[in-house]
């Protein structure tokens, strides 16, 4: 009996320390990083292209109770494939939305991991496609690809005081070609950034 309500007083006193402690409800950041993009046609991937995505984040506290957060923002991303054997190479910038849901579990007193699961949706900005000495825009009226990337991201970060180091892998849910194959973006990506 004794070491049960030992147990029940240890469970209330952890407890209220986990309700009594604050977290930050707006969270502000920059993140910059490096593409490891890939497009596959009708289920076949090409080779990978280097690319970079830079933009800003915002972290909203969905609960005062826990730190589970609702991450998005607004980046520039660059994506793409290459194929040498025919000399094709394909390179589009879209303007990027992540929508993520995360949890920031504290494992030292200046250090935290955040696994995240979300969505994206890309705007094409522009870009070029080029086959055997031809160049065309990747978008637009004579373009081979449509402007609207809808997909799925999965990924996590490690935050140190208030830098941040993730990484992570995106997929179109939805075919972005206009014509023909069933074509989707792939991406890993890997970023640093900083919380305001």
């Amino acid at each position: 009996m004794k070491k049960l309500f030992l147990i029940l007083v240890g469970t209330v006193l952890l407890a209220g320390t986990a309700a009594a402690q604050t977290y930050q409800k707006h969270i502000f950041g920059v993140r910059a990083g490096l593409n490891i993009a890939n497009v596959s046609f009708d289920g076949v991937k090409h080779e990978s292209k280097a690319g970079f995505h830079l933009g800003g984040s915002y972290q909203y506290l969905l609960t005062e109770r826990m730190p589970l957060y609702l991450e998005t923002g607004l980046q520039i991303t660059q994506k793409g494939t290459k194929h040498d054997a025919t000399l094709k190479k394909y390179t589009a910038f879209y303007a990027e939305i992540p929508v993520a849901v995360t949890y920031k579990f504290r494992v030292a007193d200046e250090i935290a991991l955040l696994p995240a699961a979300g969505f994206y949706y890309g705007l094409g900005l522009g870009g070029k496609v080029k086959a055997a000495g031809n160049k065309a825009d990747t978008f637009g009226d004579d373009g081979a690809f449509k402007r609207s990337d809808f997909g799925m991201r999965f990924g996590g970060a490690v935050e140190w005081r208030r830098y941040s180091f993730g990484l992570g892998y995106e997929f179109s849910l939805v075919n972005v070609a206009k014509h023909g194959s069933d074509t989707h973006n792939r991406n890993f990506f890997f970023s640093v950034g900083y919380n305001f």
